[in-house]
């Protein structure tokens, strides 16, 4: 039997990946820094399926538990912010990859799968932006952090015997998923939402990217240290991908803000304003430089793999309307 560890089980992907391999009749043992609240509907419910420890990721100790016996091994713990402490985001994003890809080739696993980010190429690129296209750390503590990992990572695998794969997904969306879904819908039900032009969401569906994480593991040595990105392939205008949302809050009008305009207002505000209102507005310079982005990113290295998006858009928005209702987040239908 097959025995899969995650880290960052309790968050969003984490507990996707371990459903998905737990399904499959895998040995599922996670580890994070907190258990699974059963009481937040907005944070998946514990499987008990799975076999949870408490740790930190910058813990070998932790680390070297977790890894024990483990055939797979799927990191996706981080820290997922705008902005932040540099320390802390190289201590989490670039040096515990590193530190659990380690333990988990001395624990004899033979795949490592390291969840990176689209954002290892910066806010600005081309009209169609592939694996290869220029990394850019965008002077960003998360872009820059995902892109010392993935450097940090290189040279750990070994032939025919340990495979670290690197995943950069794109816009993650589906049932709880924070950034993508909770943070906007608030929003919207706060009357706090706007929209900048032009921008677009280079989305994935959640079930799409364990797709991807399945293909590239699969895939083995053929895989091994080669970036893979993971989006749906289609960057959809933000009006159009959250327009569905708002029209089901009924919300008859949000404002526009030209994206050149939204950036130094954001900054300006965010300056002055209470820290407490500041946090209710979600006003950050470096989210508006992330929404404003205006190219799609390019799923050819994944498809060329077998993988497609399973889940389309259409789909996928059903799916997640279906979970704000469940948490009354959405009138019914």
């Amino acid at each position: 039997m097959t025995t899969v560890a995650i880290t960052g089980v309790s968050g969003f992907i984490g507990a996707a990946v371990a459903r998905r391999y737990a399904d499959a009749g895998a040995t599922v043992r996670g580890l994070d820094t907190r258990l699974p609240d059963a009481h937040n509907p907005l944070t998946p419910d514990p499987d008990p399926r799975v076999d949870y420890l408490v740790g930190d990721v910058t813990d070998l100790p932790s680390l070297r538990r977790l890894v024990e016996g483990a055939d797979i091994v799927v990191h996706t713990a981080a820290i997922v912010a705008e902005s932040g402490d540099w320390h802390d985001f190289d201590r989490v994003n670039a040096q515990a990859p590193r530190w659990a890809a380690l333990a988990a080739r001395s624990a004899g696993a033979r795949s490592f799968v390291h969840l990176s980010s689209v954002m290892v190429h910066g806010f600005d690129f081309a009209d169609v932006c592939a694996e290869d296209s220029p990394l850019d750390h965008a002077a960003n503590p998360y872009c820059a952090t995902k892109i010392r990992a993935e450097h940090l990572l290189r040279d750990l695998s070994v032939a025919g015997e340990f495979s670290v794969h690197i995943v950069r997904p794109g816009d993650v969306y589906g049932p709880y998923s924070t950034p993508w879904i909770v943070r906007p819908v608030q929003h919207m039900r706060d009357k706090t939402f706007l929209y900048v032009a032009p921008s677009v969401i280079n989305h994935v569906y959640i079930d799409n990217l364990v797709d991807a994480i399945e293909t590239v593991v699969a895939a083995g040595d053929a895989m091994a240290g080669v970036p893979v990105i993971a989006s749906d392939g289609v960057a959809t205008p933000s009006r159009d991908f959250y327009g569905y949302y708002a029209d089901l809050l009924g919300m008859g009008f949000a404002p526009t803000v030209p994206g050149w305009l939204a950036e130094p207002v954001v900054g300006a505000l965010a300056a002055v304003l209470p820290e407490g209102l500041r946090r209710r507005l979600d006003l950050n310079r470096e989210s508006i430089r992330y929404l404003r982005r205006r190219a799609r990113y390019s799923n050819a290295r994944l498809l060329s793999l077998g993988w497609e998006p399973r889940v389309g858009l259409h789909e996928g928005r059903e799916r997640t309307a279906a979970w704000l209702r469940q948490v009354g987040w959405l009138p019914p239908t």
